[in-house]
């Protein structure tokens, strides 16, 4: 009995069975596994227009810079004023 000439045939119905294998035993996405912080803070700042929660310096006065040598140039970064050293 020679096998060689079934070997297509099983090559094909080995295939089949890895994925119907593989689409059985799948993992599927469970959402509540991921971390939702991201989330919540979007919507807690949803409504707010200046409110963000960044890491950048706050043009309030509470940051106390020295006095810029340079001159003034015609570009503003964010709300600065940008100098030419």
């Amino acid at each position: 009995m020679n096998w060689v000439p079934k070997l297509p045939i099983l090559i094909v119905l080995a295939l089949a069975v890895i994925l119907v294998l593989a689409a059985v035993t799948r993992e599927h996405y469970v959402p509540e596994f991921l971390e939702q912080g991201n989330v919540k803070r979007t919507a807690e700042t949803a409504d707010s227009s200046y409110a963000q929660q960044t890491n950048h310096v706050r043009p309030d006065g509470r940051f106390e810079a020295p006095q810029v040598q340079g001159t003034e140039s015609p570009f503003r970064v964010n709300i600065w004023e940008s100098y030419i050293p």
